[in-house]
């Protein structure tokens, strides 16, 4: 089955559709501009640094060349106002054959002139209209150049968020294995005392069940560090079939100081936020734009010059020069209220963008005050979480030294080992919500890492 659009003369083009409607979704390879898929790319992509592999994603990924295309795109129509302030040029080329009659009747001879000309138009005032057009074209580039840095800032805490996920699942990972490596160790240390007749059937049955509970746990670990390690490269641009390797060490941000008060945060979000200074900078060019449907409204004093050369076909006519100059007026006389009507939109618009922004700054200042206290809460979990560590390693210690000496039971020893490995899967998530939540604060304030917080190993 194809699609086959056949032409017509004076009628629509008609579409060849199936007999059978599942014919058409059981081939799909039938559809235009349907081709042969490219195969994957494989291998292995080498990362440095965090700031490395940001990079790559900003290269990579479809939404910063967007904005990157349309930035160009503005730069492009900017440049299309600014020709307006210069003069036009236009030149033709005319070949012209007539034949007249004469004032007795008689036919004359055909004429075939031929000659080049040039045409000249220069606005020379226009009250303002090519200027405020320029501005307007002008703010609309600053603001497309705005949101573009919106867009590289969202890309970057994307990649920083799938990182900071992926850390998170690998330290799950390890503090799982550490888990099962331990219980492997108390199994085999039952399994000793079993043989030895110091412990049970029971104990033997107990530590199996400790150690299966592990191992179904860390394989629900590795899954979710694969599913983390996929969502880090969608972020990245990376392909699924590409093994990505990132060889550095991260090191954790400095704390936030206590006297950092959020009042001064919510400034400086005011002032950085690139997508609030986006909106305004739209709003001015919708009132520049209106300020041009305004000034149009008013006559236009323009210079008008041609010159052309006449020259004759198989005739003993002499060629001819002619030229004309003139300064035209023109006065919008009657347009059914368009050019009013622009005005009045444009300036409706600009109040829009205005309250737009106005909004915006409402939704700032709560992602501002909401990632705030994530640092705050965060930080105070991490340290938390480390006296907790501490103190669960040193009860598992002192609980296996006691079942091995025959003193403590096999059911302290599994809860220490237990309380242990939560503590090391707390510390891994803390570490985690630690990173994120600076990056989720950077974003909200508008802020770029001035250099990725890792260490070369």
């Amino acid at each position: 089955m194809s699609l086959a659009l056949w032409p017509s003369w004076g009628r629509a083009t008609a579409l060849d559709l199936p007999a059978r409607p599942g014919v058409f979704w059981s081939q799909p390879d039938a559809l235009p501009g349907t081709g042969p898929v490219s195969a994957a790319p494989t291998g292995v992509v080498h990362f440095s640094s965090l700031a490395a592999l940001t990079d790559y994603a900003l290269r990579e990924r479809a939404e910063t060349r967007a904005a990157w295309l349309g930035i160009q795109a503005e730069a492009a129509r900017l440049d299309a106002a600014s020709a307006a302030n210069w003069p036009t040029l236009t030149g033709q080329l005319n070949f012209t054959q007539s034949r007249a009659l004469s004032s007795s009747g008689a036919q004359v001879p055909t004429l075939n002139r031929y000659g080049p000309s040039l045409s000249l138009a220069y606005v020379l005032l226009d009250f303002g209209a090519r200027a405020a057009s320029i501005d307007a074209q002008r703010y609309q580039l600053i603001a497309s150049l705005l949101t573009s840095n919106r867009t590289v800032q969202d890309t970057v805490a994307e990649v920083e968020a799938a990182y900071f996920s992926l850390l998170a699942a690998r330290a799950q990972v390890a503090a799982q294995a550490r888990q099962v490596t331990a219980l492997r160790t108390s199994l085999d240390a039952v399994d000793a005392r079993l043989r030895g007749g110091l412990a049970s059937r029971a104990d033997q049955l107990r530590a199996r069940a400790a150690l299966a509970e592990a191992e179904l746990a860390s394989q629900t670990a590795e899954r979710d560090r694969a599913k983390a390690d996929a969502a880090l490269k969608q972020a990245a641009g990376i392909a699924q079939t590409q093994t990505l390797a990132l060889d550095w060490q991260t090191a954790p941000p400095d704390a936030l100081a206590a006297t950092a008060l959020l009042a001064d945060l919510l400034q400086e979000a005011q002032r950085s936020r690139p997508d609030l200074q986006a909106l305004l900078a739209a709003a001015t060019s919708a009132r520049f734009e209106a300020e041009r449907a305004r000034a149009a409204r008013w006559p236009t004093l323009s210079l008008a010059a041609t010159t052309g050369r006449t020259l004759f076909l198989d005739s003993d006519r002499a060629p001819s020069t002619t030229y004309s100059v003139g300064v035209n007026v023109s006065v919008p006389l009657f347009d059914g209220g368009r050019l009013a009507a622009q005005a009045r939109a444009a300036e409706r618009d600009a109040d829009r963008l205005q309250a737009e922004a106005e909004a915006q700054r409402s939704q700032i200042a709560l992602a501002v005050t909401d990632a705030y206290y994530d640092v705050r809460h965060a930080q105070a979990q991490r340290e938390g979480v480390a006296v907790q560590l501490d103190s669960a390693r040193e009860s598992a210690l002192a609980a296996e030294a006691r079942y091995k000496t025959g003193v403590g039971s096999l059911l302290e020893w599994l809860t220490a080992e237990a309380d242990l490995a939560r503590a090391r899967q707390a510390q891994a998530q803390a570490d985690s919500d630690w990173l994120a939540a600076f990056s989720r604060l950077n974003h909200a304030l508008g802020r770029l890492p001035v250099a990725s917080p890792a260490s070369p190993p």
